[in-house]
């Protein structure tokens, strides 16, 4: 019920992403919401949890995105597993965690998609570029937005869907 759920989340912040934001672009860029519930949920949860929810997540942009499979699945699995390494390493209440692990896990994840983008395509790009025109932005736009959505994950969390069974 739990990955339901989380899909069902994912659709949604896609079509928000899609709609909504297409409204309110940063440069030409658009929030990843995905991202963002990726890394909160691996660093509430844990690697093992990221990784699903990164491979979730990643197809599910994969899927309405419709170019390549796995083109997003891939650096959202990693990126989950990543940082759901730290669920035990941080300290989740504090105000400025969710900003920074965005922030890594954007450019992180973002680099990914462009290296793995270019091993497919196999058209010169240049990262410099790419940086500046897409990944900052997005970045950015992801930073912003993280501390109001976090609050409200976290808590969610704490309740129905997300806890975690008590045995």
């Amino acid at each position: 019920m739990r990955y339901a759920f989380l899909t069902f989340l994912f659709i949604i912040s896609y079509i928000i992403e899609s709609t909504v934001f297409s409204f309110f672009p940063v440069a030409g860029v658009k929030p990843d919401l995905i991202l963002i519930f990726v890394v909160f949920y691996a660093l509430l949860k844990g690697p093992k949890e990221g990784v699903l929810a990164g491979l979730i997540g990643g197809l599910t942009e994969d899927i309405f995105f419709g170019h390549f499979i796995g083109l997003n699945a891939f650096p959202t699995l990693v990126t989950g597993f990543l940082f759901g390494l730290l669920e035990k390493k941080v300290y989740k209440e504090n105000f400025f965690i969710p900003i920074l692990t965005v922030i890594a896990a954007t450019w992180l994840n973002q680099s990914l998609v462009f290296l793995l983008g270019l091993s497919i395509e196999g058209f010169p790009a240049n990262y410099v570029a790419v940086f500046q025109n897409v990944i900052f932005p997005t970045l950015i736009y992801n930073s912003c937005l993280s501390p109001f959505i976090y609050g409200k994950f976290y808590k969610s969390t704490q309740k129905r869907f997300f806890r975690q069974p008590d045995y």
